[in-house]
């Protein structure tokens, strides 16, 4: 039996997601997943700071917490927009080898998904107005014979997209519609 004191804390999160031969996304994405979060939770903040304000002067008349009620939830959601943004990326990791393509994602709340080559059944890559001013693009790998039966990852490098969306092919049905092979 192993004693307690080899083993790690329940807080200690450890290296995941991995160094080599897992890849990390380029720092292009960092900057793409701030943008795409400061337009989602800056809107939604500048949305509900006002709110916020409006229903603090019926209920309690004008004051200076009126003032805080309309800045504080924009400046928490750009806040958490960031601090989401920089995680996103910093704890997300791919790797290509010849059983297919491997995914870690997560710092406390871990997730490693493969997708094996032979399960591909067709490969999208989709760039958004964000990704294509970085260079990036997401790569969506749909597979066969499950109910969520895609991987969906942005943040790719353009080439590197494009290279993975060759790789994982299977080869045996690169010729399906030719009759001849």
């Amino acid at each position: 039996m192993q004693s307690n004191d080899d083993a790690a804390p329940l807080w200690d999160a450890g290296d995941w997601p991995g160094e080599a031969p897992w890849q990390p996304l380029p720092e292009a994405a960092k900057r793409a997943f701030r943008w795409s979060g400061l337009l989602a939770w800056g809107l939604a903040g500048l949305l509900v700071g006002p709110l916020a304000a409006v229903a603090w002067a019926m209920a309690q008349g004008p004051s200076l917490a009126l003032l805080g009620a309309a800045v504080v939830p924009p400046l928490l959601a750009v806040g958490l927009a960031l601090w989401q943004a920089d995680w996103a990326w910093r704890y997300t990791r791919w790797r290509l080898d010849a059983d297919g393509l491997r995914l870690r994602r997560g710092r406390w709340w871990r997730q490693e998904r493969m997708v094996p080559r032979a399960r591909v059944q067709h490969l999208d890559i989709e760039r958004g107005l964000i990704e294509r001013r970085f260079g990036l693009a997401t790569l969506v790998v749909h597979t066969a014979g499950t109910a969520h039966g895609a991987l969906r990852q942005a943040g790719f490098a353009e080439a590197e997209a494009m290279h993975l969306r060759e790789a994982l092919v299977p080869e045996r049905r690169e010729y399906d519609d030719d009759p001849d092979a």
